[in-house]
């Protein structure tokens, strides 16, 4: 009995914390393209129902939301990284009072557009703003190796 008692408060505790990360997730879709309602966002969501928790569960849960997070454009990330040589996702997410994982998602995305690009592995990654003079270094060593290819 005990068992499944840890299971219910398990899976009610998961299903609070993704309501609160679909919230966060309409918020940054809201503030990125202006639109209010989205088919995702209207959508009714069962509510769990509200169950005691323990000293530590309590405890995590004011750590978690002591720090109020903030939506973070595309265009901050940018604009940080072109000023500085490069930064962790760790510092970018302090510096703009976002959270993690939404500032991670929107570095990706500028990287697969090719306006960043990343050094490092693991702890160590850096992101890096792709600035003119590189991708005018990147052009020219393509041509260079495309007339080195001609000459043999």
């Amino acid at each position: 009995m005990r068992t499944t008692e840890a299971i219910v408060d398990s899976i009610e505790n998961r299903l609070r914390e993704l309501n609160q990360e679909i919230d966060t997730l309409t918020a940054a879709r809201t503030a990125l393209d202006g639109r209010e309602d989205a088919p995702a966002a209207s959508a009714p969501r069962a509510a769990a129902p509200v169950r005691r928790r323990s000293s530590a569960g309590r405890a995590r849960q004011r750590r978690r939301s002591a720090r109020a997070v903030e939506i973070v454009p595309a265009g901050k990330l940018e604009l940080l990284l072109s000023e500085n040589g490069g930064l962790t996702t760790s510092v970018l997410t302090e510096r703009t009072n976002g959270d993690r994982d939404q500032v991670l998602t929107l570095l990706r995305e500028l990287e697969a557009s090719g306006r960043v690009r990343r050094s490092g592995q693991r702890r160590s990654t850096r992101w890096h703003a792709i600035t003119d003079e590189d991708r005018i270094r990147e052009r020219a060593a393509e041509l260079a190796a495309r007339s080195r290819r001609k000459r043999s």
